[in-house]
């Protein structure tokens, strides 16, 4: 007897050209997407994904490829979702703005969708789980620091187990009573969290106890004074012990910074009934002290001005496909 469980494939056309416009769009949710050389949409390009209610686990034959999330992506979207990768075949060179990492069989890549990262991909066999970053319980603090980071199952047992199981849970997908599904997920995501590693070394404890800051940060964002002096007096820190809190994001300056313009994104992007938003607002709104240094700051962060991404909202919300089934999943997920 089927599975109920639902599941969006992509499956090649028998025309090239038509197959990449396809996966493009396809894989559009996550990353964009961009042709190399040898790239090639046949009938070995396959991916398929099962909706688990609260993650989603698949997995994927991807042509050599290279893929990007940029900054302006990330905060239009405002996930606060983990992509996971196990990979099977192939390799990957990850780049993200802090670190370059080379993904091999057998190793898992760990991506922070709230994180830009580019992506130079062989044709890739691999395993997949997505979920909201919540799922991963005391680990959520890892995650941010992990952005881009590889790890093997070769000498970690805890990654062999998740792999193991992953594998065999998206295998058995298509046959799974959905009475099973809720326990199965929750395993998934308890496991997800039990293998990630503890190797940020020197930073893993002070990132755990930057939780209570960077929720202040983002409580605060529409503060003009909010910055170290404020952060120090409200948390009892040196400025030595936020600076190396926040060395990872090059500074708790720039993480606040990075943080209002993407709040900043959102607010100018996001459906609404009135009409055109004032860029000032906007501006004081996310902590701004005037529109113009919002604009610049805008502008190197995601390449073009306010007003032009608040044109592209005012011009229609971005166009979604009749059968955008994986991108309208990874939005409703967790919610």
């Amino acid at each position: 007897m089927a599975s109920d469980i639902p599941v969006d494939r992509f499956v090649a056309h028998h025309d090239p050209d038509a197959s990449l416009k396809s996966w493009i769009e396809h894989i559009e949710p996550v990353f964009e997407v961009r042709s190399l050389p040898g790239t090639h949409v046949g009938p070995s390009v396959k991916m398929q994904s099962y909706n688990l209610g609260t993650v989603l686990v698949g997995e994927i034959s991807a042509p050599t490829q290279a893929l990007e999330r940029t900054a302006r992506k990330a905060a239009i979207q405002g996930l606060d979702h983990v992509l996971i990768q196990f990979y099977e075949s192939g390799s990957s060179l990850i780049r993200t703005d802090r670190s370059e990492a080379t993904v091999s069989p057998s190793d898992f890549v760990v991506y922070d969708l709230s994180q830009p990262v580019a992506v130079s991909s062989s044709a890739v066999t691999a395993t997949n789980i997505l979920l909201p970053r919540a799922l991963l319980g005391n680990r959520t603090g890892l995650v941010s620091a992990l952005h881009g980071s590889v790890f093997s199952t070769a000498h970690d047992k805890g990654a062999e187990l998740f792999a193991c199981y992953l594998r065999r849970l998206v295998a058995s997908c298509d046959d799974l009573d959905a009475h099973h599904v809720p326990n199965l997920a929750e395993a998934a995501a308890s496991l997800c969290a039990t293998a990630l590693p503890n190797w940020a070394a020197d930073g893993v404890a002070e990132r755990r106890a930057t939780l209570k800051v960077r929720a202040f940060i983002h409580d605060n964002l529409g503060t003009p004074e909010l910055g170290p002096e404020m952060i120090c007096a409200r948390f009892g820190l040196s400025r030595a012990t936020l600076y190396r809190q926040f060395a990872a994001d090059d500074g708790v300056q720039n993480y606040i910074r990075n943080c209002r313009l993407a709040q900043a994104m959102r607010l100018l992007t996001e459906p609404a009934e009135e009409g055109r938003p004032r860029i000032s607002s906007i501006a004081y709104a996310t902590g701004f002290s005037d529109d113009r240094s919002f604009s610049r700051a805008f502008k190197r962060r995601y390449g073009c001005l306010p007003r032009d991404a608040a044109a592209e909202r005012a011009a229609g919300s971005p166009r979604v496909q009749p059968d955008d089934t994986l991108g309208d999943w990874i939005r409703r997920l967790g919610l």
